[in-house]
């Protein structure tokens, strides 16, 4: 053999004794996670023959034991704890890398345009959006979901969509941000509830009504009951809907009431079914358009953005 070849040989042997088998440590890892073969066993859909001889031969390369076996499963050693962290780490690397190619094959080449928003957006400002963006591109589509506030964000970050409207301020560097429009939220009654006349509504009073907020923990049930805890106030929240037209129709019958912008229920207040109170202290939302920045802006995806953003810039100042 050649002085280079074996050099070469060499060179690699020493780099692969730092590397571990990616299907080891994922088995690893979720038996750790869920502290049962057996378990494990169930979620992979793998046998704990496999299971167990795989992490053993993790164990083995390390040269450390990782699972402690008990009479109810197994929990992690000292060495095992490190690996399991690190496991995280590295597999939610992987997962991301597939993703990112994935979102590239997926990439629009053309003007078709996916974008997600969250029920009252959904209702309020993009049947408009989309018209617009239609007749000014001929050629152009859109295909746009609506769903709750916490399944918007994860279409963004899956790549299922292109664009969407989120209710909180994302921290991820990933993400570029829009700011569409602060507007307040305000409690919504019935004309028949006991509380239409007040002036403004407290934040103590909030734990004396009953009130439906969306499902999922997101967008606006997370601000209001952050609003809420700040007063040292706890809400119990029997109803939950992520429906804008069922929210309607409940709070118009006088029982149930709601928290939510006045745009929402412009018509049903200009009919006099629905009665807007100011909360005091006052209680804000920002809605912004959010896009992955590794996804490349085109030109469509550009022009549905300032649709959206006139379309929400037009509806505020007329309310």
């Amino acid at each position: 053999m050649a002085a280079s070849t074996k050099a070469k040989s060499s060179i690699a042997s020493i780099a692969s004794r730092n590397l571990l088998d990616s299907k080891r440590l994922f088995y690893f890892f979720h038996v750790a996670r869920l502290g049962s073969c057996t378990m494990a066993e169930a979620v992979l859909d793998v046998s704990q023959s496999a299971i167990s001889r795989q992490i053993q031969q993790l164990e083995t390369e390390l040269g450390e034991q990782l699972l402690q076996r008990t009479g109810r499963g197994v929990t992690v050693t000292d060495a095992g704890e490190i690996v399991f962290r690190q496991a995280e780490l590295i597999l939610q690397e992987m997962s991301e890398t597939v993703e990112m190619v994935d979102r590239i094959k997926r990439r629009p080449t053309s003007g078709r345009i996916t974008i997600a928003s969250p029920p009252i957006f959904a209702n309020m400002y993009m049947p408009e959006a989309v018209q617009r963006f239609i007749e000014a591109f001929p050629d152009g589509s859109v295909d746009a979901y609506e769903a709750s506030a916490g399944l918007v964000y994860e279409y963004l970050v899956s790549g299922k969509v292109d664009m969407a409207i989120v209710l909180h301020k994302s921290s991820s560097q990933k993400m570029t941000l829009q700011k569409l429009v602060t507007e307040p939220l305000l409690l919504m009654v019935g004309r028949s509830h006991p509380l239409v006349g007040s002036k403004t509504v407290t934040r103590e009073t909030l734990s004396q009504v009953e009130l439906t907020m969306p499902s999922a923990p997101h967008g606006s049930r997370a601000l209001l009951e952050d609003y809420c805890e700040k007063g040292g106030i706890h809400l119990d929240l029997r109803l939950r809907l992520d429906s804008l037209a069922m929210t309607k129709a409940v709070v118009a019958k006088g029982r149930i009431c709601a928290v939510l912008p006045v745009l929402a229920f412009l018509p049903e207040i200009e009919q006099g079914d629905i009665v807007a109170i100011p909360l005091v202290p006052n209680l804000k939302r920002t809605v912004y358009l959010a896009s992955l920045r590794e996804r490349a802006q085109t030109p469509y995806m550009q022009a549905l953005a300032r649709e959206i953003a006139n379309v929400v810039r037009s509806k505020v100042s007329e309310s």
